[in-house]
């Protein structure tokens, strides 16, 4: 295993999109690609040998980011039991992992489990970090299913901490405010079904057919942070700023339209993005859904955006994950696969001007 060296603070591994199920390959929703469901437990796999090994030329993360959609929708075909079984093949893979390993929600893990139980099975990882309460609108957890007793019902999914002294990790709830998120009987959820079906006329709410660019985003399978946690997102941003950290943030769904990509994008990225820009402490954002490795810097504040790809989409005999080394004035990414390797330099302190992008 590779020596660090000094400068190097800590480290941490990142995937998207695993989407498992055991079922034989098929087109995606679009049938533009083949989904590869049976193969993806094979690339997860060799992400954690790599994670794990003693190879000189890896890096062992402090601690890994998967950024949702562990299983795939499919599961639900078979029953809850089939839901639960195939959720437990997957974490068995991140239970060979000695590091910790954040899990976010995204659409498939809400087609296959409610929020309750999402919050009270292994998939919450928040529960031990500082956590806002759940949304006082959310009416999804009083009676589904007993509670376990970890006090995770009453959390919002959203939570940070520090890794390091100087840095903070964001994790946020792309599906707070969203449609299979809450259950039809929730204030959250009429709201989000009045949202889209006020814009998107299509009798298939995840098709946006007909929709302009800057409409491609209201779809069922997307979401939005919602009021509460864009308030929750900009107070800890000012404190961050405030103790002069740094900040890393990760979603499921892109907060940014990179490349002019406006299907796979939150409901709210405006208000978010604002948010972000405001704050020069933010340096970096980690999203997936869009099952494709996308890059950019924004122009207006030097933060980095980068989406990676789907697992579930990539064939035997590639990959697409990545380590993240992070130093005091820059991010190194070390892709492997369809992600490939780059440094991101901070912008300067004080300064809205982007950082440059370094390949390596």
């Amino acid at each position: 295993m590779e020596d660090r060296a000094p400068a190097c603070l800590f480290a941490f591994g990142v995937i998207s999109d695993t989407q498992y199920a055991d079922i034989d390959n098929r087109p995606n929703f679009t049938k533009t690609c083949t989904r590869y469901y049976r193969n993806a437990l094979t690339l997860l796999s060799e992400a954690i040998d790599h994670w794990t090994s003693r190879d000189p030329s890896a890096v062992r993360p402090d601690f890994v980011m998967q950024l949702g959609d562990i299983l795939d929708g499919f599961n639900n075909e078979g029953g809850k039991e089939e839901s639960w079984r195939s959720l437990e093949t997957v974490l068995g893979q991140f239970d060979r992992l000695p590091c910790p390993v954040h899990h976010l929600l995204g659409n498939h893990e809400f087609y296959n489990f409610s929020r309750v139980e999402l919050m009270t099975s292994r998939l919450f990882t928040g529960a031990d970090f500082e956590s806002a309460p759940r949304n006082s609108k959310c009416r999804c957890f009083p009676d589904v299913i007993p509670t376990t007793g970890s006090g995770a019902e009453g959390l919002a999914a959203y939570y940070h901490f520090s890794p390091a002294p100087g840095f903070r990790i964001v994790v946020l709830d792309a599906y707070d405010q969203s449609i299979i998120g809450h259950a039809e009987t929730c204030p959250i959820g009429q709201e989000s079904l009045q949202l889209v079906r006020s814009i998107n006329k299509n009798k298939l709410l995840n098709s946006p057919d007909g929709l302009s660019v800057s409409q491609r985003r209201f779809v069922a399978f997307n979401g939005g942070l919602g009021e509460e946690q864009l308030e929750w997102l900009e107070d800890l941003l000012r404190r961050a700023c405030s103790a002069e950290e740094k900040v890393i943030v990760f979603g499921h769904i892109p907060i940014y339209p990179i490349n002019g990509e406006h299907t796979c994008l939150l409901w709210d990225y405006q208000e978010a993005l604002k948010i972000l820009r405001s704050f020069p402490c933010v340096i970096a954002t980690f999203t997936g859904h869009t099952h494709s490795y996308r890059y950019c810097v924004d122009a207006t504040s030097g933060i980095h955006f980068i989406s990676f790809p789907g697992i579930v989409e990539i064939g035997p005999g590639s990959n697409g994950f990545g380590t993240v080394l992070v130093y005091e004035d820059r991010l190194v990414l070390r892709g492997v696969g369809k992600v490939r390797s780059f440094e991101m330099v901070f912008p300067k302190a004080g300064s809205c001007e982007p950082a440059a992008a370094e390949h390596l």
